[in-house]
């Protein structure tokens, strides 16, 4: 089964958020609320309340929405970044 996820996440500070679309191939709803919840940039870790919605979706909407993910900025910014710096970028204290 396929699922659409919208989790609040990001660190912006207390009280503010930014809502992240995830897309999810699981076989148990629950396992995948608690796969959820302890996703990194997820708020409200310890009680899962970072988790709004969790939605049956068809396999050509995951499909899509993996493809629209691959692409977002956000989601790719720490990757990314660890490509560009370069060791001796990196200072010791």
């Amino acid at each position: 089964m396929y699922y659409r996820m919208v989790i609040e996440g990001g660190h912006l500070g207390a009280g503010k958020a930014t809502e992240m679309v995830r897309y999810f191939r699981s076989d148990d709803p629950v396992d995948l609320f608690s796969t959820a919840a302890r996703m990194p940039r997820a708020k409200g870790k310890t009680f899962g309340t970072g988790v709004k919605l969790i939605e049956r979706i068809t396999r050509e909407q995951f499909e899509e929405g993996i493809s629209r993910n691959r692409i977002d900025p956000y989601l790719r910014r720490r990757k990314e970044s660890r490509k560009k710096r370069k060791k001796s970028d990196v200072l010791f204290h």
